[in-house]
């Protein structure tokens, strides 16, 4: 409610803004400039920018055709219809479809005045810079989410945390794996919102890098995935306690372990030790007994890759100020 409220001020005001300025300058169809700058102030300032460079360029492109046309074949609505009949192909072949609305707005002023001239030509385009620079300058400042994306991180690596735990649980035979299925559906929408704030993050950035937030979702993402694969192994695995005893320890380390900087390289040792404990135990003396002692050893191996996943992004992250803060 309060970023709705916060928009809803700055469009205003923008709006408000634009009108002034443009009567300021006497302007034709000042409101436009409003409309103009109301529907380029977008969520980031990437956005914005982009849209408002697009913007630009049809709308001077389209004054330029429409002049054109206006002059060979009459202020009438067939030149109006063929205009756009040439005009929306264009805009579409090059991926510009955002300025259509505003050209089209602006190309309905000099229909309307029924003439042409260097002066209506410079309205346009100063009902148009006005708008759009306007927006720009509302846009400059935008709330800061980094502290939004923080939360969602922590909620996102507790929640990991539990699942690991509840794993530990069933390798014990003291967890439900509808249980686990709550769990990993809410990581699965935690994670994508973190992804999307993220990404609005980064965009609210023009000269700077700021992608480390959509690279650690992304990592979890893959991380989300292998957690997935490991439950389905339980539908299907029938050991005794004993058997798997060190590898539910070894889970729970894990899980206690879990955060945004744990490089992960001692757990990546001890594994070493657990694998190499499993093949100098005694192999197994009946097909059931093989075929339990294969899925907890594909198990342990979507284990290690869930390590290994977060000791890449670490290694490629060390230089990121992020990093340092835990």
């Amino acid at each position: 409610m309060k970023n709705l409220f916060y928009r809803g001020t700055k469009v205003a005001i923008g709006f408000i803004l634009s009108i002034f300025i443009a009567d300021f300058f006497g302007l034709k169809y000042s409101p436009s400039a409003g409309m103009i700058c109301m529907i380029s102030i977008l969520d980031t300032r990437l956005q914005t920018y982009v849209v408002g460079i697009k913007r630009l360029i049809t709308s001077i492109a389209a004054i330029i055709l429409a002049t054109i046309l206006f002059q060979v074949g009459g202020h009438n609505l067939t030149v109006l219809g063929i205009f756009l009949i040439i005009f929306i192909p264009i805009l579409t072949i090059f991926k510009v479809t955002e300025g259509l609305t505003v050209s089209t707005v602006l190309v309905s002023h000099i229909y309307n005045i029924q003439s042409l001239s260097l002066d209506i030509m410079l309205n346009e385009i100063g009902l148009l810079l006005t708008g759009v620079i306007v927006a720009l300058g509302m846009n400059l400042h935008i709330p800061n989410k980094e502290k939004e994306i923080r939360d969602i991180q922590l909620e996102v690596e507790e929640l990991i945390k539990t699942i690991l735990h509840n794993m530990k649980l069933q390798l014990l035979n003291q967890c439900s794996i509808e249980e686990q299925e709550d769990s990993l559906e809410r990581l699965d929408r935690i994670i994508s919102k973190g992804f999307d704030h993220a990404i609005n993050f980064n965009n609210n950035f023009i000269l700077k890098d700021n992608s480390y937030f959509i690279k650690y979702f992304q990592m979890r993402r893959k991380q989300y995935e292998i957690l997935v694969n490991m439950e389905k192994h339980f539908e299907k695995m029938f050991i005794t306690v004993d058997k798997a005893k060190l590898l539910s320890e070894f889970t729970e380390n894990l899980a206690n372990e879990l955060n945004e900087c744990n490089t992960g390289e001692h757990l990546l040792v001890k594994a070493d030790f657990i694998k190499k404990h499993y093949q100098d135990t005694e192999l197994p003396k009946t097909r059931e007994e093989f075929e339990n002692r294969a899925v907890l050893y594909q198990y342990f191996n979507d284990l290690v890759y869930f390590i290994e996943i977060k000791s890449k992004f670490m290694m490629a992250n060390l230089e990121i100020k992020y990093c340092n803060i835990v």
